[in-house]
């Protein structure tokens, strides 16, 4: 009983500074409004977390964990790779829009890579993902194997940071509907030319 209170609490505390976190980033979040936010003390939090920043690591490794595995899903199509592709633009759309704690964790990564000044790892590893989604769909006839398979690569990695940024900071989210649109017409356009 004790230890699904204290689990309970503890999922509290992650979803409360993600929504900070998400909000305002690692610098301008803090631990006392996200106390305030959970009904708990500034103690209790840290009875959880002993610190700001072991908060917003836990928040990142979630996020690393679940950016992962929407990769290794999206490769698993490589029979199907313009399914994959559409199917992870999607998921990630989704996942900004309906997971806060995905959310803060791509926030709080893409801060400490631009404080570094590196390109931030999760968005290295969804460019190869894409490139090789793009080399399959060339080879299985989906896009035009004229076109520069890199360059290609380029302008969907664009297309699915543009979509995270509509979504982080529209009024009103894009629906899917509105993804797919963007996606069919990314499609028409790298296709094959019809003989």
């Amino acid at each position: 009983m004790k230890q699904d209170r204290s689990r309970r609490t503890h999922a509290l505390v992650l979803d409360a500074a993600a929504a900070e976190f998400a909000a305002h980033g690692f610098a301008r979040t803090n631990l006392q409004i996200v106390a305030r936010h959970t009904g708990l003390t500034k103690g209790a939090v840290y009875g959880h977390f002993s610190s700001k920043e072991a908060l917003a690591d836990e928040l990142v490794r979630l996020f690393e964990e679940c950016w992962g595995d929407l990769l290794r899903s999206a490769e698993q199509s490589a029979t199907a790779p313009a399914a994959g592709l559409r199917t992870l633009l999607l998921e990630l759309t989704r996942h900004v829009q309906e997971d806060v704690r995905f959310t803060a964790g791509l926030r709080l990564a893409s801060e400490e890579a631009r404080a570094t000044g590196e390109t931030p790892a999760f968005i290295a590893g969804l460019g190869d993902t894409i490139a090789r989604l793009v080399r399959s769909a060339q080879e299985h006839g989906v896009v035009d194997p004229a076109l520069d398979a890199d360059a290609v690569s380029r302008l969907l990695l664009a297309l699915v940071l543009g979509m995270h940024q509509i979504t982080s900071t529209a009024a009103a989210d894009p629906t899917p509907q509105q993804v797919l649109a963007l996606w069919d017409l990314t499609l028409l356009l790298i296709r094959p030319a019809a003989d």
